[in-house]
């Protein structure tokens, strides 16, 4: 910088208003070291948590064979992840796997508690909708009809299209069935069909449309012609395409880059009044 530079007045006023807050400035740049440090540890404590909590699911040991029970102690291993590792994406994951292992060994009330324990703790996961689904399913399977209906209509207005959306409506339409509403239940399959005509949930809901319309034909006058998958996707066998188990899959693969666990649970208790076993795949094993 030239001398004649130095003593311009813009460079002069710019020395005295240095010299006079030069020790603001040095406590303003300490501050913003310290924040853009504590911020730094703080994202990188996260992502341990995160690491640790995955690898703590993973280290959960479940059958590779879907039908095969958990081993016991299963549903405590998962709580237990969800205790220490509150907050992180995979103890929100265990709390789902937690509500579903409790479901498939038939203790409803523990399974709604972990299903709703996750819709609280963690309102904005994309699973919240899986999580409503449990509750729903475990209102269900303790023959609460009304209660839920009222959760699954909950769940189909909030999240209509989430992943178990078709599993919502399949399981209004049967509690409108015994509920004596045909009409509001031939609705739902009516949609199911046209939704998925080459898909087992809509040869499903067509099946149950023509069971509905053969029990209340005057419903035809006011309804489109059933629109059938073609017979290959059909089920033949009776007894296999009129039992609907509740059933909940999941897939939890901590090594990959997604980590999304999947659930569908697919609730139709059995004639008898009991729930059935439900099928259980949760795959943590590492990769």
């Amino acid at each position: 910088m030239d001398a004649k530079a130095a003593q311009s007045p813009g460079w002069i006023r710019f020395l005295a208003w240095f010299e006079v807050n030069k020790k603001r400035l040095l406590i303003g740049t300490v501050i913003g070291l310290v924040l853009g440090l504590t911020i730094g540890f703080a994202i990188y404590y996260q992502s341990q948590r995160e690491v640790r909590a995955s690898e703590a699911l993973s280290e959960v040991k479940t059958p590779l064979n879907p039908s095969t029970p958990p081993p016991p102690g299963t549903a405590a291993a998962y709580q237990k992840i969800a205790r220490e590792h509150k907050g992180t994406q995979a103890g929100g994951r265990a709390l789902i796997m937690a509500g579903t292992t409790l479901f498939v060994q038939g203790d409803f009330d523990e399974a709604q508690k972990s299903f709703e324990q996750f819709a609280r703790e963690y309102p904005a996961s994309p699973f919240v909708p899986e999580a409503l689904f449990g509750i729903a399913s475990c209102l269900d399977a303790k023959k609460k009809p009304a209660d839920a209906i009222a959760k699954f209509e909950e769940l189909r207005r909030r999240y209509g299209k989430s992943s178990v959306m078709d599993e919502t409506k399949l399981a209004l339409g049967r509690l409108y069935e015994e509920q004596n509403k045909p009409a509001m239940a031939l609705d739902l399959y009516d949609e199911l069909v046209k939704a998925n005509q080459y898909s087992g949930i809509g040869s499903e809901a067509g099946l149950r449309m023509e069971d509905l319309l053969s029990q209340h034909p005057e419903l035809k006058k006011t309804n489109a012609p059933i629109m059938m998958p073609p017979p290959s996707t059909r089920p033949t066998n009776l007894a296999m395409r009129m039992t609907n188990r509740p059933q909940i899959t999941m897939t939890n693969l901590t090594r990959r880059t997604s980590n999304v666990p999947s659930m569908i649970l697919t609730n139709r208790p059995p004639a008898t009044g009991a729930a059935a076993p439900l099928k259980l795949n949760i795959n943590t094993n590492k990769q």
